[in-house]
């Protein structure tokens, strides 16, 4: 079940509520997050300027509306905002850390750890700030530096989710992991304590090349709920609802279009564009391919690196593809696509997923001109077999569901199942869980959830 929180951040971006509001940064808030899902970000930048811009004399109400802004992509508005409450509140952390935000989406990787590290002196105990001093500095600093830093983090902050993720993240070798790991063993004063941690450290884990590690604390943190621990609420399904997926999907279009890359719209959004006309708000990401002969990460690289709208995102070391993320919030994935033998394929960290060969073909959707594998249909069912009806459990992942998966690391997943099993559980569904469980190779622990199967 969402949190109120969710609820509240679904209906602004289904409905224009914030038409009935008065003037002021609620409006704008409402009014972004609706916009973001439903309209160009030329729209949303003109309705800011229409409204008068942000206003600013409470700190609370103008960052709300300054996120939007920043998320919307309307930086001279974000600027001027800026300076004006960098004036009125100096002392307050959260400032920095969006601007620290705002300078890595404009490529100033050291300007953003600078920013970053003014934030933390100002509030040392502010986790957005030494969250963003981890993620920048490993843009700007030596790996060892980098590393040395995300342990001081963990080390201050061993229970704060925003600084393990950053931390587990960029964890790229065992030795670290080794070290974050024996860093929070020895912080860690509860066995309740793991709830907090275990997602970000199997993903450290799991980065690392330690598999083993990475299901072994799953295993041990389910046996605490077997035992009866609290996880803490259900772990919250990562969406491409409300975070502006529609404008982000148009400003990839066009980057990608405008710099004469021939790409071409893949997996989950392929199917959303096809079957619905839009990007699905279930999934968790935007997926497009290029294939070998065209995939040039370099130039690719150049050409996001200068995109304002857009940052890389942190990918698996084992993976090929390019990770980007959108101003918005919406992760999007670049894939090689090859050829091997007689099929088409493409890779993640553990799997790969093969395709007939396929031409590509431009098809008006939603008045954009987009290149789509020619023969959809085709391309879809080996995909998702009957992909007209809705599958909301569909795990790609697993030969059970996706049709044209073939796993090339199985230990990796084995982690893959541990995992989904242990957010079954966070959301109270033992039944699940021991679904997951068992195709983890976890048959006690699955039969110790006291579920028939």
């Amino acid at each position: 079940m969402p949190s109120a929180k969710q609820s509240v951040v679904r209906v602004l971006s289904r409905t224009p509520l914030y038409r009935a509001l008065p003037q002021g940064a609620m409006r704008t808030y409402a009014a972004l997050k609706y916009l973001g899902d439903n309209a160009s970000g030329e729209e949303i930048t003109e309705f800011i300027r229409k409204s008068g811009g942000i206003p600013t004399r409470h700190l609370s109400t103008a960052l709300i509306a300054a996120r939007a802004v920043f998320r919307a992509g309307a930086d001279d508005l974000l600027s001027e905002t800026l300076n004006t409450l960098e004036a009125r509140f100096p002392e307050s952390p959260d400032l920095p850390a969006l601007r620290s935000d705002f300078l890595a989406y404009h490529g100033d990787y050291e300007g953003a750890l600078a920013t970053a590290r003014r934030g933390r002196m100002l509030q040392p105990s502010h986790a957005g700030s030494v969250a963003r001093v981890v993620t920048y500095g490993y843009r700007v600093l030596s790996t060892r530096e980098a590393d040395e830093a995300a342990v001081t983090a963990l080390q201050r902050f061993p229970l704060n989710g925003e600084v393990l993720w950053a931390v587990a993240k960029m964890c790229d070798s065992p030795e670290q992991y080794r070290r974050l790991q024996e860093a929070w063993d020895r912080l860690s004063t509860r066995p309740e304590d793991l709830f907090r941690a275990v997602r970000q450290l199997a993903t450290a884990a799991g980065r690392a090349g330690d598999v083993d590690a990475a299901v072994g604390l799953f295993a041990k943190a389910i046996d605490l709920v077997i035992k009866g621990g609290s996880m803490g609420g259900p772990i919250v399904d990562s969406k491409l609802e409300g975070k502006s997926a529609w404008t982000a999907f148009e400003d990839l279009h066009k980057a990608l279009d405008g710099a004469g890359i021939p790409y071409f719209i893949a997996a989950g959004t392929a199917l959303g564009l096809v079957r619905e006309g839009r990007v699905l708000a279930a999934d968790n990401d935007i997926d497009v391919g290029v294939f070998e002969e065209h995939f040039d990460r370099e130039a690719m690289v150049e050409l996001f690196a200068k995109h304002p709208m857009f940052d890389f995102d942190v990918v698996h070391p084992r993976t090929k593809k390019l990770g980007l993320r959108h101003r918005g919030g919406s992760p999007i994935d670049i894939f090689r696509f090859y050829r091997d033998g007689e099929k088409v394929y493409h890779d993640a960290v553990f799997v790969r997923w093969g395709n007939s060969p396929f031409e590509v073909r431009r098809q008006t959707i939603r008045g954009m001109d987009l290149p789509l594998p020619a023969d959809p249909d085709t391309y879809l069912t080996e995909n998702y077999g009957d992909w007209r009806k809705p599958y909301p459990g569909f795990d790609a992942f697993f030969d059970g569901d996706a049709p044209n998966v073939e796993t090339t690391w199985d230990d990796y997943l084995r982690f893959h199942f541990i995992r989904r099993g242990y957010k079954a559980l966070s959301k109270g569904d033992r039944k699940a869980a021991a679904v997951e469980l068992q195709r983890a190779g976890e048959a006690d622990l699955a039969k110790r959830l006291g579920v028939q199967q």
